[in-house]
């Protein structure tokens, strides 16, 4: 006896097989269609660090303060490329977290103490994120770093005071060990690759994610 369904996928399996993949196309397309894009700005005037450049992805009214995450370049780099190659902003809108990639001048970043102008421009940063682009939780900052943006990171959380971020994320290998560390009072999360892709972010952001400032 003949199986009826046999003879009617036979018939039918090539329009079958071109709904299933307009229907994935669309489902990915609904998916994505809200997502925040990664941009490039610069800082207002009324900032210290005005005209300053960086790149953010945040969206413009999420229903709840979201983390924050501050990502750093090493030296001769720049945070389109950091960008692309830490996945960081897919990882951002899966996990929903607001993310930006701050930008050295010149491609170098002045490590010259917790007052200078790199770590001022840092802490502008959080401020224009915040107050311009997206509702953050202040409580959940973290500022993650590769070579020298990750001495960067650790001069700008470990600066004296009340910290500021709830977090540090270190990416490289180091001789000697970047400084000043500071884990008393902000912990310090370590990545010991040599470049940075999707499971350096995972890994940040899973041991960031449990941390924030108060708790």
């Amino acid at each position: 006896m003949s199986n009826p369904l046999a003879g009617w996928w036979g018939k039918n399996k090539r329009t079958v097989l071109i709904v299933g993949v307009v229907i994935v196309v669309v489902w990915g397309y609904l998916g994505t269609r809200d997502r925040p894009k990664t941009q490039r700005v610069s800082l207002p005037g009324d900032y210290a660090s005005a005209g300053r450049e960086l790149l953010v992805q945040a969206p413009s009214d999420p229903a709840n303060p979201l983390p924050l995450v501050l990502i750093l370049h090493d030296d001769n780099a720049d945070a389109k490329s950091l960008d692309r190659q830490s996945d960081a902003g897919k990882l951002a809108n899966s996990r929903d977290f607001a993310v930006a990639f701050p930008e050295a001048v010149g491609g170098t970043w002045r490590i010259d103490g917790p007052e200078g102008a790199d770590v001022r421009y840092l802490r502008d940063v959080v401020r224009f994120v915040s107050t311009k682009r997206t509702k953050v939780d202040p409580n959940r900052v973290y500022v993650w770093g590769i070579g020298e943006g990750a001495r960067l990171a650790l001069t700008a959380a470990c600066a004296p005071g009340k910290p500021e971020f709830a977090a540090v994320g270190v990416v490289g290998q180091f001789d000697p060990e970047p400084g000043p560390t500071c884990q008393d009072r902000v912990p310090e999360g370590r990545a010991p690759e040599a470049s940075w892709d999707r499971k350096v972010s995972e890994t940040l952001w899973k041991f960031s994610s449990g941390h924030r400032l108060g708790a």
